[in-house]
């Protein structure tokens, strides 16, 4: 609080920029299959000694130190043990342990494609964007939605750095509204599926870093997340 009683204003253009770097990361490891060259990027990178957000949470702090000692004993002898562990995660052989998709959390019969896609198509819609493999792949899979996240921090970016205060009210609102209405009201569920099936810690330190952003990212935001959520 400044001397004069108020609250400063937030520094958008950095929030904004390591929400998008954060969530980007987080989108390309929960949707795609893991490489032996994105694995090596990130063991050669310096993305988590140097994690684009504050990681204020207890989740953030536990899962970059996961990843961060995962990626120190890195050898590509270990890809089939994450391949393997993202099939059974996210795809599945057999049941899906940690199914990505919002409708099968809050659809009526649980199942893909049901009312809950459509509302996140018609959101993304909204901000002309559209699903890479539209009606052969549910538009609500958790990478896709992280993604979108990152697209609504790339416009809210833009129009702080121009200064047009309204535009970025509305896109902040927007970010608030997505994650209201969708991610925080299912996507800890997948998080808490993905730790307690997960047999690596690199799906384990993804899974508790993605509750620790997103709750810093729904603070960032003044979101309250309801009590148990992340629990």
């Amino acid at each position: 609080m400044n001397p004069n009683g108020h609250h400063p204003q937030p520094d958008w253009p950095s929030l904004l920029t390591g929400h998008a770097l954060a969530c980007g990361f987080l989108s390309k490891a929960f949707y795609e299959i893991p490489t032996s060259d994105f694995i090596a990027s990130l063991a050669a990178g310096d993305l988590f000694a140097d994690w684009p957000m504050p990681a204020a949470t207890e989740d953030a702090r536990k899962g970059l130190a996961l990843l961060r000692a995962f990626l120190s004993g890195w050898d590509e002898s270990l890809l089939p043990d994450l391949v393997q562990d993202y099939h059974r995660l996210f795809i599945g052989l057999g049941d899906v342990l940690a199914p990505p998709w919002e409708s099968v959390y809050l659809g009526a019969d649980h199942l893909l494609f049901e009312a809950p896609t459509l509302a996140v198509r018609q959101f993304y819609a909204r901000f002309g964007l559209q699903a890479p493999r539209l009606n052969n792949e549910p538009d609500d899979h958790l990478g896709l939605e992280l993604g979108f996240v990152v697209h609504l921090c790339a416009l809210a970016l833009r129009v702080a750095e121009e200064d047009d205060t309204a535009a970025l009210d509305r896109h902040l609102q927007a970010l608030r509204e997505f994650l209201r209405d969708h991610l925080l009201r299912w996507a800890p569920d997948c998080f808490a599926r993905t730790l307690e099936h997960a047999r690596t810690d690199y799906y384990r330190g993804v899974a508790t870093l993605a509750r620790g952003t997103l709750t810093e990212i729904a603070g960032t935001l003044g979101l309250k997340i309801p009590a148990g959520v992340f629990a």
